[in-house]
């Protein structure tokens, strides 16, 4: 349950890399803030970066020489962190892996560190299997939607565990499904927008549809990419999701229970 609701908060998160139009969701954070979040382990800076993206607003850019190197990382944080505490836990998790952190007033910089050879490659990158064409990932992830999500009636969803650790392993197909904007209502932030489903994505067969807002999971709100990782931590020991949205302008809650 709880990689599902990471999921949810990482592809709300997640460009489009095909999309011209994507968005990536930032608040910057006022330095009285407290973050919390649990990282799963060997999570990919890509994936630190976005999270550091979403309470800094910074642009992050990243060497084209790092993807050949190692790029996960396991980080563990227990306690909440303020705004400054989070970005030196960032920097201090990237240049664990021998990578260098320059930052300046609106970007953050990622290169190789001074021992790192620029022509060291990844240990994926070693290998002589190549990876899947990105066509094969959707077919298999399709395979494994149609098996592992089961739709009992318009507001009732089951979902083996199976497939929320495909959801998770795979966000970048998840996010390809939906376009995921903060929603905006009375000149509050009030959630997550949905756009563009597409008929056979996770969104749209766990219930969801085209202008749909997420407003809160378990009664926890959605107000805010912080306060979505937030309800993650809260949520990480659930064993069913009831999905609070806004659809039409009424409300309807869709209930997932994972087997």
């Amino acid at each position: 349950m709880k990689r599902l609701a990471l999921a949810l908060v990482l592809v709300s998160r997640v460009a489009h890399a095909d999309d011209p139009d994507a968005l990536y969701t930032c608040k910057a954070a006022a330095p009285t803030t407290k973050i919390q979040v649990n990282f799963k382990p060997d999570v990919s800076l890509a994936e630190l970066a976005t999270w550091v993206l979403g309470f800094s607003c910074k642009n992050i850019v990243f060497s084209s020489d790092v993807a050949k190197h190692a790029t996960k990382v396991t980080v563990i944080s227990p306690t909440p962190m303020t705004p400054k505490q989070a970005m030196q836990l960032f920097v201090d998790s990237v240049e664990a892996t021998g990578l260098v952190v320059v930052q300046k007033p609106d970007t953050i910089i990622i290169k190789l560190g001074p021992h790192m050879p620029a022509n060291c490659p990844d240990v994926a990158a070693a290998t002589t299997v190549a990876p899947p064409p990105a066509s094969d990932v959707d077919d298999e992830l399709d395979k494994a939607l149609d098996a592992g999500i089961k739709k009992l009636d318009d507001t009732h969803v089951q979902i083996t565990r199976s497939i929320v650790d495909s959801v998770l392993a795979n966000p970048m197909a998840v996010a390809k499904g939906a376009r995921v904007v903060p929603a905006i209502k009375d000149g509050k932030p009030s959630g997550f927008k949905l756009y563009a489903i597409r008929p056979r994505s996770v969104w749209a067969r766990i219930g969801l549809a085209n202008g749909d807002t997420l407003v809160a999971i378990n009664g926890f709100d959605l107000t805010s990419a912080d306060r979505a990782l937030e309800v993650y931590t809260k949520l990480r020991e659930a064993k069913s999701l009831a999905v609070d949205i806004e659809r039409r302008g009424k409300p309807l809650t869709l209930n997932i229970v994972i087997k």
